[in-house]
């Protein structure tokens, strides 16, 4: 990958991370910039501009991310458990 993902780019992938999730495409310069990468792709290439997915390449960028620890700003914590009083 020649430059490195920007936070939106980024933000977008993770939102779809599974598969079986399709994004539906806006005319946005994140969505463009995805695709022109190869991180995703049309899922109907008759319609290259309705639906589009990850692509494996698109994972691996999301994997090298996940170990760079720059997917945590877009994880929230869950919240800490009180523990429970003994009675």
């Amino acid at each position: 990958m020649s430059t490195p993902l920007g936070r939106e780019q980024l933000q977008r992938l993770m939102g779809m991370s599974s598969p079986a999730m399709l994004l539906v495409v806006a005319d946005d310069r994140v969505s463009k910039s995805l695709a022109k990468r190869g991180l995703t792709a049309p899922k109907f290439p008759a319609e290259p501009h309705a639906w589009h997915r990850i692509t494996p390449a698109g994972m691996r960028a999301l994997a090298d991310a996940y170990e760079a620890g720059l997917l945590e700003q877009f994880i929230k914590p869950m919240p800490r458990m009180k523990a429970a009083n003994p009675t």
